[in-house]
């Protein structure tokens, strides 16, 4: 016999006090004479034999009493040992996403699953756990106790890996995996486990109810006004009839309300004017008492910065400022012969303006901004091209520049569907005042043509974001910069190099985020929130710093970029939406795995050192028989 708490046993030592008060606990008499003592001292002596066989009955039951208690509160068993202990080993996979705070029958099938595993592992075994973000070698009570839900996910092969590296060499140890998890679709069994030497068990968990309502999905649409709307994607899992309240915040400040309702349609789709430029720590919310994480979606909406243009220019480049001006951008030109290589520097798009040639030292900044994804827009010269310039044309993507065609062309083939003409035309145009040119080239590319002459020939190419012109763009030789194409064509073409942060991005990917700020040799950019604070990886360059994240953050929220302690910009995390759907993986058809109905069916399979019999009700059955046998002696034994 064996005790789960062997150090309560110390209290047997207590037990001598009820002998000692028994012992010297003497009843005192009183002498009284009388004539005739002779049947008096016999009557005596019968009363004093009787009464101490009663005190020695009641002691013993006493004695009993306590010590059966005390056995008890010891929790006695009798172990199993068919199997020696240490020949067992055991890793717990537990799913600690986020579909994971589904309410179940007894809550939250986290939160039960923790608390089945406290209740149930053996104490006297060793324990493997693995999570989605965190191994723990030797699993404790605290460790259990402190698991969070994550957006990381993991699949069976790696964890599958995690374990096999987890368990020793010892081919005479029993290994055993437990898979706990709801095990959406997303966490795919393959039909033919095998994992060598290993036993698999699988817990399945479903929730209880599939009513949920999601917020899906927000993003930002421009009105013709200028005006932003925020457009929210909300959708339930069944027809619900009562009016759901949406919520938006800013911070903690409520800037807007309005209710959907699904009883028509399961997807919903709301929109919020938004009038502040700028809204750091946005956030939707909704009311619903299934899924909790995907009643709030977080997002940031950051300042638009100017776009810094810059033309270098051998040619009139009036027709340039003009469309190139504030607030949407910053434009810099000069001259070929004049260049400023600091404004290069900081600038997202750079145009040669019929730039013949440009240096040695030209071409190296060149081909580092275009590492940079710098927009490059090139207006070729009528004159000769030089070697580098050529040279740098074909880095982009793009030869031909070096066959000229003198010949009159017209520019007529537009394509409307090219995102550069997104919005611009309501109808397509058959019939217009074709512009034209009097020299070109006769260019290639592996892009599409944007604009083309009447032979097919391209006049504006796109590739890999840079855009070309096949023709000079002077007065003496076109007219194109008079004509209606002209300003929605560069105006496109310059926003083009504006990639706005997305409002959000998504736990457990790698997200590359692009701040547009520039950084001193020693200056690291940081993310913080109300309850996180890291420092991600990122890499410099002259005028922005490009971030990357995946395992942290770890919690959905609004996040503030800090430069120096300064917030420079806005973003936000949410959770994958996916885990809300509940499509469950069905275990049934899945070969070499057990399926379990719940904690203490694992425990109880074979291999473990658990309690064959447990003593202690019998300890408590005993001090209850002897406190009855206590109540009779003391009410009938004379």
């Amino acid at each position: 016999m064996q005790f789960h708490h062997p150090e309560v046993l110390y209290a047997l030592f207590f037990l001598i006090i009820p002998v000692l008060v028994h012992l010297f606990q003497l009843r005192k008499f009183r002498r009284e004479d009388f004539t005739n003592v002779k049947f008096l001292k016999r009557v005596t002596q019968q009363t004093r034999k009787s009464s101490k066989l009663k005190k020695w009955l009641v002691l013993a039951t006493r004695l009993f009493l306590l010590a059966s208690i005390i056995f008890a509160f010891s929790q006695p068993f009798i172990p199993d040992e068919t199997i020696e202990y240490g020949t067992i080993e055991t890793v717990i996979y537990l799913d600690n996403s986020y579909s994971m705070q589904a309410n179940g029958q007894q809550g939250r099938l986290l939160d039960r699953s923790i608390q089945e595993l406290l209740e149930n592992l053996p104490d006297n075994q060793k324990f493997t756990l693995i999570t989605n973000t965190e191994e723990f070698p030797e699993l404790t009570k605290q460790d259990l106790q402190e698991l969070e839900y994550t957006g990381i996910h993991q699949d069976f092969k790696t964890i599958a890996l995690k374990a096999e590296s987890l368990f020793s060499r010892d081919s005479a140890a029993q290994k055993k995996l437990l898979l706990i998890s709801d095990f959406q679709k997303g966490f795919t069994l393959p039909e033919d486990l095998e994992l060598k030497n290993t036993n698999i068990y699988a817990l399945p968990l479903k929730p209880e109810r599939f009513e949920n309502i999601r917020l899906d999905s927000a993003f930002i649409t421009r009105e013709a006004s200028g005006d932003q709307i925020l457009n929210i994607e909300i959708s339930a899992s069944q027809d619900f009839t009562n009016n759901t309240a949406v919520s938006l915040y800013n911070g903690d400040k409520l800037i807007g309300k309005t209710g959907v309702d699904f009883s028509e349609n399961k997807k919903q789709q709301l929109d919020f004017p938004i009038s502040e430029e700028e809204l750091l720590s946005g956030s939707i919310q909704i009311e619903d008492n299934d899924l909790a994480f995907d009643n709030t979606l977080y997002f940031s909406i950051n300042k638009i910065e100017p776009i810094n243009i810059s033309s270098i220019n051998n040619a009139d480049d009036a027709f340039l400022k003009r469309i190139f001006t504030t607030p949407e951008f910053n434009y810099t030109s000069f001259t070929d012969t004049e260049i400023n290589f600091n404004a290069l520097a900081s600038s997202k798009v750079i145009i040669l303006n019929e730039v013949s040639e440009i240096s040695n030292s030209l071409l190296n900044t060149f081909q580092q901004k275009k590492l940079e994804n710098t927009v490059f827009i090139l207006i070729p010269s009528i004159e000769d091209i030089g070697s580098n310039y050529r040279l740098f044309v074909r880095e982009l993507g793009v030869t031909g520049f070096q066959n000229q065609q003198q010949q009159e062309k017209r520019i007529s083939g537009i394509s409307f569907q090219h995102p550069l003409y997104n919005g611009v035309f309501e109808d397509e145009i058959a019939n217009f005042e074709y512009p034209k040119t009097q020299i070109s080239y006769k260019i290639s590319g592996s892009g599409p043509s944007i604009l083309s002459f009447q032979d097919q020939e391209p006049f504006l190419i796109g590739i890999g974001g840079n855009y070309f012109f096949s023709s000079a763009l002077n007065s003496q030789n076109s007219n194109f910069i008079r004509s209606p194409l002209v300003v929605p064509t560069f105006y496109n073409m310059g926003i083009s190099a504006l990639q706005p942060t997305p409002l959000y991005y998504t736990l457990g990917e790698t997200n590359k985020i692009t701040v547009p700020v520039s950084t001193g040799n020693d200056e690291i950019l940081q993310l913080t929130s109300k309850t996180a604070n890291f420092i991600p990886q990122q890499q410099r360059f002259s005028n922005k710093v490009e971030m990357i994240t995946d395992e942290f953050p770890q919690k959905p929220g609004n996040f503030g970029i800090l430069q120096n302690e300064r917030t420079i910009m806005g973003i936000s995390y949410n959770v994958n939406r996916k885990e809300s759907e509940q499509v469950y993986q069905d275990l049934e058809n899945i070969k070499n795995i057990e399926i379990l109905n719940d904690i203490p069916q694992f425990i109880s399979s074979g291999g473990y050192k658990k309690d064959v019999d447990t003593l202690w009700k019998w300890f408590v059955t005993f001090a209850l028989l002897f406190l009855i046998m206590e109540t009779l002696l003391l009410k009938y034994f004379k």
